[in-house]
This record gives C-alpha cells, sequence and structure tokens, in this order.
C-alpha cells in the first residue's frame, strides 16, 4: 500500500475512534439555579449538600446506602424543590450517605406543595416544553419511546424520559438516568 494511502487510511480510523470516544463519553449535567452543576454519575450528595441543597423527608445524617444500592434524596432549598435524587454505592461495602453518586434525578413539576426552583438539563430548562419542543431539543438523542403519555430518548449511557399527564401536552415530569440502576441491588 502506498504511503498516501495509509495516511488516509490512519486519518479515517483516528477520526472514527474519536468520533466513537465522543458518543461514549457524553455527559449529562444538570444546572441549578445557575449557581451549582450537578454532573450526572459523578457528583456526590456532599457536594449537593455544600451547595446549599437539604432533604426535608429522608436524610438522616446517620445514612448509610449499602453495597450494590441506593438511597433517596429529595433536594430543597428553602421551600423550592429540585426534584428527587437517587444516590448510588457501587461497592461492596456500606458507604456514608454523602459519598453516594446521583446517578438519577427525577423533576415533577406537579409538586402542589412547593414550586420547582429552575434546573437545565444541558443547558436546556424544559419546564412547560410540550412533546414537540421535546423532540426538537433532543434532536441529537435517539428516540426509544413515543407514546401518549411518555417520550424516552437514550444519549450515550443516559437515558431521557419525559412524562405527560394525560390528554396533556406539556412535559409534567422528567427523569434522567446513567443506567447505574441496572448494576444495583433494589431493597
Amino acid at each position: 500500500m502506498c504511503v498516501r494511502k495509509k495516511l488516509c487510511l490512519g486519518f479515517l480510523l483516528a477520526g472514527m475512534l474519536f468520533l466513537t470516544s465522543c458518543s461514549i463519553g457524553k455527559k449529562t449535567v444538570l444546572t441549578y439555579d445557575g449557581t451549582f452543576e450537578l454532573e450526572l454519575g459523578k457528583t456526590r450528595v456532599a457536594e449537593v449538600m455544600e451547595a446549599g441543597f437539604t432533604d426535608r423527608y429522608s436524610y438522616d445524617k446517620k445514612s448509610q446506602i449499602d453495597s450494590s444500592s441506593w438511597e433517596n434524596f429529595y433536594a430543597m432549598k428553602n421551600d423550592v424543590t429540585y426534584g428527587t435524587m437517587y444516590a448510588g454505592n457501587k461497592s461492596s461495602q456500606k458507604v456514608n450517605f454523602e459519598e453516594g453518586k446521583v446517578f438519577r434525578v427525577v423533576i415533577d413539576y406537579r409538586d402542589p406543595d412547593y414550586v420547582t426552583g429552575e434546573i437545565l438539563i444541558n443547558g436546556v430548562n424544559y419546564a412547560g416544553y410540550t412533546r414537540e419542543q421535546i423532540k426538537e431539543a433532543m434532536s441529537e438523542a435517539k428516540m426509544t419511546l413515543d407514546s401518549e403519555t411518555y417520550l424516552s430518548f437514550e444519549d450515550g449511557k443516559f437515558e431521557y424520559t419525559f412524562q405527560f399527564d394525560e390528554g396533556s401536552e406539556t412535559v409534567c415530569t422528567i427523569s434522567i438516568d446513567d443506567g447505574t440502576d441496572w448494576k444495583l441491588t433494589i431493597k
């Protein structure tokens, strides 16, 4: 093979590897009120708490997460809700709750008791979005479900599920997951 063909083949392979690594390495970042960024699968509960979020419903200072398990953290600031965060422990030993990594976030815009704070998902605030607006915003992801009450997408290892109340075209709940729950034991 001539040198020119080898160089072209080398550049082609390098380009393919770069594109493959980009799609595998995608990340999901949630930005809370423009002041705190949570990277799904990487951010620990301790970092969430250091940013001023509290859990009014389930957190106990002595809480631990069993091995290969998870616990909930209902993120609040004052009287504003920021969704339910699921903190996982992939290790074979118990860990302090604060050391758990947030692998799923569920945002429910229908909470009758609390206002939902501003949450951007990869730079987009989906509050009030319609089905068509979501499809447009998620156009780079693979759609896996389009039903009357759900729209689901996969983007790398991340799954995004948008829920709609029956007869409504406006999103009411969003769930973002990095796939960790499939590796954990549900207790």
